[in-house]
């Protein structure tokens, strides 16, 4: 009997699609739809709207909270991560890679001095932390980071897509070609399935950009060509082209916005059905009270 294996793909439904919109809106109304039901039957429409106004919208508030700020041993940004039709990275933070001569270089000048750049350990100013028994944690978080901005880099200095080849402009490709023609080994007989890759020749360094404060990451890149040889077994890389140094700015994202939006919208809700339901249970008390105040009318015989 054969077995097929099933994956869940986070992608499998694109964050525009009506159901993915439609999926937390319909989720609130069967919820709190259901318990609404329940209060009109005792307290009528308009009363029973206000309180599950209040009850839902004070409970939301309050979860709100706890997903913007965290709790003890909770860290914040937990809870919402995106909003209806935003994709579930909208929020995270990110390396955004560049060129020298970009668009982007011009709004971070610290870029024109690599020599001010300072590998992880110099960035946070502390001793060198590859061998140390205990490394900092800082140190072991930033050298994570800055793993994530080296593959950030090297994806926009070389991209490449899912059937292995290489997307550049074809100057460039002719360049390459150049390069790999004339540097091909001996015993190679072909070309290996992705034939040009690219890895970082130097080690990541950070900055913090003397007009923006944000932290910059930079490296250098060498585009390779591959070679296999009678046996299709790949042979030692060719460079092809120049090296070039590639930056990156780190965008620390903004996780608490769709808690924040959350908290800000149920604690609307909440003040707007307290205020609703007050004025109806004292306009109960007002009726309530000229009611008893009403002298009793008392029969009075009339004359045979």
């Amino acid at each position: 009997m054969e077995l097929e294996l099933i994956l869940a793909v986070e992608e499998a439904i694109p964050p525009d699609h009506p159901a993915a919109i439609l999926a937390v809106p319909l989720g609130i109304l069967v919820f709190v739809g259901s318990i609404y039901l329940l209060l009109w039957s005792n307290y009528g429409a308009k009363k029973a709207l206000a309180i599950t106004g209040v009850a839902w919208a004070g409970f939301s508030a309050i979860i709100g909270v706890f997903w913007w700020f965290g709790a003890p041993g909770i860290p914040p940004g937990l809870g919402i991560s995106h909003l209806p039709g935003q994709s579930s990275d909208h929020y995270v933070d990110d390396w955004h890679a560049f060129e020298e001569g970009s668009e982007r270089a011009r709004f971070f000048p610290s870029i024109a001095d690599i020599d001010e750049f300072g590998e992880p350990h110099e960035y946070l100013g502390l001793p060198p932390q590859e061998g140390a028994e205990r490394p900092d944690l800082e140190w072991s978080s930033l050298m994570s980071l800055a793993g994530e901005a080296e593959m950030d880099m090297q994806n926009q200095f070389l991209p490449i897509d899912e059937n292995g080849i290489a997307q550049i402009g074809a100057e460039r490709r002719a360049a390459f070609e150049e390069d790999a023609a004339a540097n091909e080994p001996e015993e190679a007989v072909g070309r290996a399935p992705t034939f040009y890759t690219a890895e970082a020749i130097s080690e990541v360094k950070l900055l913090d950009d003397a007009e923006t404060g944000v932290m910059l990451a930079t490296a250098e890149f060498q585009a390779y060509a591959n070679f296999v040889d009678e046996d299709q077994v790949p042979l030692e890389p060719v460079p092809v082209g120049e090296p070039v140094h590639w930056f990156a700015f780190y965008d620390p994202g903004m996780v608490w916005v769709p808690s924040a939006i959350w908290t800000g919208i149920s604690l609307f809700i909440f003040l707007i059905s307290l205020a609703w339901l007050d004025r109806m249970e004292m306009r109960e008390k007002r009726l309530q009270s000229d009611e008893v105040e009403e002298p009793e009318r008392l029969a009075v015989p009339i004359a045979q």
